[in-house]
């Protein structure tokens, strides 16, 4: 950072929340819930700035720095080529396009990883506006990214009002996520496209409101997480086909047709998601499943050997096929959920990090006796909205305790995870507590029909 980064840090601040100042104010009679709005941006700028400050200071080194390294290369290359510049920024990252660099505009990185050079590709332009600066950059990525953040949010206070409170802290206050889900990485944008995605689908198909608005925004949601991650869409498309069949079968007011109809949507939605992820994986490569599979064996292996200085974890060896996955499944979860644990933290990231992986397992712990566990899968079932939300946390999980075998990866890899995860829990309790107040409502009302009916009989009598 120089001086031009504290001379435009605060410029570029106050004019992001004079808008959402103005935002607020418009919107929070109507809409109590934007009373949230401008605490959950100024954490999320925040995270955004220590990202900066630790991968600076910190570490020295690392992927925000070196996506800044190549925004600024891509801009110096647009000012001296701007026919290749276009070229390179509408996906040719051909060897003609690469010649084109040299000692005066620099050298991008990752430019043979299309993926990751999406980033590049994504925040070029963010980096101008921010003026080359790394800490606007960070920032405006952040306020630009929190408008997922936030719709995500708004559904679930659109469903649950008087949770509010509760959502907050699941999806504002959790410091990972607020840091790692801020600063100029991939896994910002990530949870902004899952965050999309999802509120997206719920306007255009639970709620079928403004459905092509909405059905666009899925398609752009999908587009950004193919992208960069595609693999995220394993985890995030069975939930959204669970979330989408139970609320149909919600709908339909005869048991007996409801009954009937539910093996047929399930089976035609199985082989529908699985034809859809089968079409994906041969369009995207190495993320098809067999590949996938393949390199989650390889990866585990690898990242798990001495040379990682003792920053890793040990799940045990498994094969590249489905069932000897699966027998991981438990140990899986725990680690995607849960590591690394006090006692596993040797340094002052991983020891915040144990802190707050300590604090949802004691709240997952309490939740797990207040409903009675036998009462869990009875529970899930009570809404289709709590179903989605678990099977993604818990299958995206998975998916990174299995292949991310390393701490310093895991703690920033599972982030999407952990607000799903946090909300499944209080729309357990919630609904929990529901059921206990009926069951109570009508208990008392049946002890006053016998006593009224008593009553009635000694009259007669």
């Amino acid at each position: 950072m120089g001086i031009l980064d504290f001379i435009l840090t605060p410029i570029y601040i106050f004019i992001i929340f004079f808008l959402s100042r103005f935002l607020v104010k418009n919107n929070i009679e109507k809409k109590p819930y934007y009373k949230y709005y401008l605490t959950g941006l100024t954490i999320k700028i925040i995270g955004g700035f220590g990202v900066c400050i630790i991968y600076l200071y910190y570490y020295g080194s690392g992927d925000t720095l070196l996506y800044f390294h190549s925004d600024k290369v891509l801009l110096r290359l647009m000012m001296k080529y701007p026919g290749t510049f276009y070229s390179i920024m509408t996906g040719h990252l051909t060897p003609e396009n690469r010649a084109a660099f040299d000692d005066e505009t620099g050298y991008p990185n990752y430019w043979y990883d299309p993926h990751t050079f999406y980033i590049v590709r994504l925040t070029t332009f963010i980096c101008l506006l921010g003026m080359k600066s790394f800490l606007t950059t960070t920032i405006l990525l952040a306020w630009f990214s929190f408008s997922g953040i936030w719709r995500l949010f708004v559904m679930f206070c659109e469903e649950f009002p008087h949770l509010e409170k509760q959502f907050a802290y699941a999806i504002f206050y959790i410091p990972s996520v607020a840091f790692w889900g801020s600063g100029l990485l991939k896994d910002t944008i990530t949870l902004s496209a899952i965050c999309w995605f999802s509120y997206s689908f719920y306007k255009a198909f639970i709620k079928r409101e403004n459905f092509i608005k909405n059905f666009i925004y899925v398609f752009i949601s999908m587009y950004l997480i193919l992208s960069i991650k595609s693999y995220i869409l394993y985890s995030l498309l069975p939930g959204t086909f669970l979330w989408l069949t139970y609320t149909n079968l919600g709908n339909i007011n005869n048991k007996i047709i409801r009954y009937i109809v539910a093996p047929f949507l399930l089976f035609g939605g199985s082989i529908s998601i699985f034809l859809l992820l089968k079409q994906l994986g041969n369009e995207m490569g190495k993320f098809n499943v067999n590949e996938i599979l393949e390199r989650a064996v390889i990866t585990q292996q690898d990242l798990i050997k001495d040379y990682n200085g003792g920053n890793t974890f040990d799940i045990g060896k498994f094969d590249a096929n489905i069932p000897s996955m699966l027998a991981k499944a438990p140990i899986a979860i725990v680690s995607g959920l849960f590591r690394p644990f006090i006692w596993e933290a040797n340094n002052l990231v991983m020891l915040i990090s144990s802190l707050e992986n300590m604090a949802m397992l004691i709240f997952t712990i309490l939740t797990l006796i207040k409903i009675r566990v036998f009462n869990f899968f009875g529970l899930l079932r009570t809404n289709p909205m709590l179903l989605f939300v678990f099977s993604f946390a818990i299958c995206f999980a998975f998916s990174v305790g299995l292949s991310t075998p390393n701490f310093g990866s895991l703690v920033r890899y599972r982030i999407p995870s952990i607000p799903f995860f946090l909300i499944s829990l209080i729309l357990l309790r919630h609904f929990y507590v529901e059921k206990k107040e009926n069951i109570k409502a009508v208990t008392e009302l049946d002890i006053e029909t016998r006593l009224a009916n008593k009553k009635t009989f000694r009259l007669i009598k």
